[in-house]
């Protein structure tokens, strides 16, 4: 949803930077690449370690980089399938990273707060299944709806939980999550109903209760 409305906005602001970083012969992957470690490295120490308002606006910083790196790459004429894998892969990263380093910090710090741990597991099994939805159906044909809840929304709703939460405010960090958690369930669903569809639309009524690999493992 966020990134639907926001997308423009980005499209806007990016490019007028991308020509530095071009003029400066760093490339997009670079920039990629760079954005997850930093991403890493404050989720793992600051997040991991109970600072959760610090945590959540570095890494909100980081995530710039994750903007740069297609403006980047458009500007300069850079954009390559393998560009695509190298930022789809450390997105995934990252996402873990950061849901990770707060299922630490709720285990060491508030071993008692169940919600948080419950919707905080759910929520980082479901956001990496979201993005294997897509990209599963787009590697079999298929088109699926983006859906309720995509990478910027889980990112915007678990930083803002985390930060308010590290200043005090009670609840923050279960309702992000929770937020979080449910949304990506909700949108997992949306994204295999969305498939199944797509299959049924283009699949000749005959074949229509046969998934198209039946009987074959999954690679």
């Amino acid at each position: 949803m966020l990134s639907e409305y926001g997308r423009g906005g980005v499209n806007k602001v990016a490019p007028r930077f991308a020509g530095f970083f071009v003029k400066a012969g760093i490339t997009p992957n670079m920039i990629t690449l760079f954005g997850m470690f930093a991403t890493v490295v404050a989720a793992i120490l600051l997040f991991g370690s109970g600072h959760l308002f610090a945590g959540a606006i570095i890494i909100a910083l980081c995530t710039l980089f994750d903007l740069l790196d297609g403006a980047v790459a458009r500007a300069g004429g850079l954009g390559s399938p393998y560009g695509a894998l190298v930022d789809a892969v450390s997105d995934r990263v990252a996402d873990g990273a950061i849901l990770g380093s707060l299922v630490w910090y709720v285990v060491h710090d508030d071993p008692n707060n169940s919600l948080a741990l419950v919707m905080l597991l759910v929520a980082l099994t479901f956001s990496q299944v979201v993005s294997y939805s897509k990209a599963r159906a787009d590697a079999g044909g298929l088109a699926t709806p983006g859906g309720l809840m995509e990478r910027a929304d889980r990112l915007v709703l678990v930083l803002l939980g985390a930060g308010l939460s590290g200043l005090g405010v009670p609840w923050a960090l279960e309702i992000g999550v929770s937020l979080v958690a449910i949304g990506s369930v909700i949108t997992v669903v949306q994204r295999v109903l969305g498939g199944r569809a797509s299959y049924l639309k283009s699949t000749p009524q005959a074949d229509a209760g046969r998934p198209p690999n039946e009987g074959q493992p999954e690679s």
